[in-house]
């Protein structure tokens, strides 16, 4: 049978355990907070800032300027039948939105700017 520790043997092993215990936790909070400073330190380096009037944009610019600009177009020198499409198309953007045209239908109304049309 081991022999039981004595209480001479107590105060030694105290002695020796508790400043190992308090080091450790002191240590664990210093390294706590190296590591979420180090952390702040990366996240900030590798932050990006657009510069303003940049050529990203949001979905939803995109699509603002999409419907100004549609709406900007001269009806009176579009043929018949692209005058009735365009108003068609126009009609379901103010109801639905810009998102509910098909690629086909975007590329049209498009096509039907002024830009494009070289006027």
């Amino acid at each position: 049978m081991p022999p039981l520790l004595g209480i001479g043997d107590m105060g030694q092993m105290m002695t020796f355990l508790l400043p190992a215990a308090l080091a450790a936790v002191i240590g664990g909070f210093a390294f706590r907070i190296w590591y979420r400073r180090w952390k702040k330190q990366r996240i900030e380096a590798n932050r990006r800032v657009e510069a303003p009037n940049s050529y990203y944009s949001s979905k939803g610019v995109r699509q603002q300027e999409d419907r100004e600009r549609w709406h900007g177009i001269n009806m009176g020198t579009l043929h018949p039948l692209n005058r009735e499409e365009v108003m068609r198309l126009l009609e379901v953007v103010d109801a639905d939105g810009v998102s509910s045209l098909s690629p086909k239908d975007r590329l049209f109304l498009d096509n039907m700017t002024l830009p494009r049309m070289g006027v």
